[in-house]
């Protein structure tokens, strides 16, 4: 009760609205905020962000991730065992109502599980980030010595170890020895829905997909039911943030560009990346990662057909985190019609990250600019973060 009420930033269809202290969010979306003093029922949630914090990297130690991208935090002094078809693992202590009795996952909808890094693994991340992305025909175990055996994993448990079948042989690791699995990628089931949920970033790292997402007042905590079928009991300030996905909200990652030009610079050529840095690293501006949007290298154009469908494009602009180094200008043309960001002024990894919302009402073409600073080619990677577009209401009731 002595704890400031969390404030938030939302962001609805319509508008922006800073400093709001959330009040009631009901499983269809329908959110109501206090903003100074003044209590305001918004119909429609396309984000929402806990002001004053950053949202913490990727998890990338003892974690469980989900063929849905979700990535949750377990326990690392507790093992996990493998039985008729289902993985369970003990989440750790900063997901209570999960920590108590365990989780219980249906093994086709288990990506990874690691504990640690094998050696000679030099970027957590993006080693992740691959073996996240990456096809495979059998489970995959990792030692911590960093060999690594493939074949069929047939048990998991603290007395047994990993046992995993290969050649026709079974290969037995001591639990102290093991790293983690990546598990075969022809056996996995996604974990899919057609409807709009909820996407979340919580205290300490985890990612997590909610079917339903509800906070209710009196008890001042969000209750979710999440896609992989358990309900979390949250305190209102473990919530960083939310995005609404598959609802109003279309991220610029998910559509195909209309046309892409990047000018190579002494021979280097930089593909656009979606969901990652150019660096294929994750998103990180100003010490908060993001899981959508592009990554760009100076210089290069990117453009996208809006035919105007849309009414607001948002995006977070700034220099990569892990380019010291780096410096470019950016812009964005609207149907010809050139938009300098940051005053005209070159970007740099100091510089405070831009908040866009930009009106795109009957805009039929829109391109992001991204042109050499003062280091020329040097590091001038560029994040387009959380960048999307929101439909007009008509478009999408359609």
């Amino acid at each position: 009760a002595d704890e400031p009420t969390p404030r938030f930033t939302i962001e609805t269809p319509a508008e922006s609205r800073a400093g709001c202290a959330v009040i009631a969010l009901d499983e269809a979306g329908s959110l109501q905020v206090e903003q100074a003093g003044t209590r305001t029922r918004l119909p429609a949630l396309v984000a929402l962000r806990q002001e004053g914090r950053t949202l913490p990297a990727l998890l990338t130690r003892s974690f469980v991730s989900l063929t849905n991208g979700d990535r949750l935090p377990l326990d690392p002094d507790a093992a996990a065992t493998l039985e008729e078809g289902r993985l369970h693992v003990w989440p750790a202590r900063a997901l209570p109502s999960l920590h108590a009795k365990g989780l219980s996952l249906f093994a086709p909808n288990v990506v990874l599980v690691f504990w640690s890094l094998p050696e000679g693994v030099d970027d957590a991340e993006r080693f992740f980030a691959r073996l996240q992305e990456e096809p495979r025909k059998r489970d995959t175990v990792y030692l911590q010595n960093g060999d690594r055996i493939e074949g069929v994993v047939t048990a998991l448990g603290a007395k047994v170890g990993c046992v995993i079948l290969t050649d026709g042989r079974k290969v037995q690791t001591p639990w102290s020895k093991l790293a983690g699995v990546a598990w075969n990628t022809d056996r996995q089931a996604r974990l899919r829905t057609k409807k709009p949920y909820a996407r979340a970033v919580l205290e300490g790292g985890a990612r997590v997909n909610f079917q339903e997402l509800r906070f209710e007042s009196k008890s001042r905590r969000w209750l979710g039911k999440t896609q992989f079928g358990v309900i979390l009991d949250l305190p209102e300030a473990a919530v960083l943030a939310v995005d609404m996905r598959q609802g109003l909200a279309v991220d610029l990652a998910d559509l195909a560009p209309a046309r892409y030009e990047h000018q190579p610079y002494l021979g280097a050529v930089w593909p656009l990346m979606k969901d990652s840095a150019a660096s294929g690293r994750p998103l990180v501006v100003k010490g908060s990662t993001y899981e959508k949007g592009l990554g760009t290298h100076a210089p290069c154009q990117v453009s996208y057909k809006l035919d105007g469908k849309y009414q607001r494009f948002d995006a977070v602009v700034g220099i990569d985190d892990a380019s010291r180094r780096g410096r470019a200008r950016v812009g964005i043309d609207v149907d010809g019609k050139r938009i300098d960001l940051n005053e005209g002024k070159e970007l740099t990894r100091q510089t405070a990250p831009l908040t866009i919302r930009l009106d795109v009402r009957n805009v039929r073409t829109l391109t992001l600019i991204v042109e050499l600073g003062t280091f020329g080619d040097v590091q001038a990677h560029v994040n387009w973060a959380n960048a999307r577009l929101i439909k007009k209401e008509m478009t999408a009731m359609k």
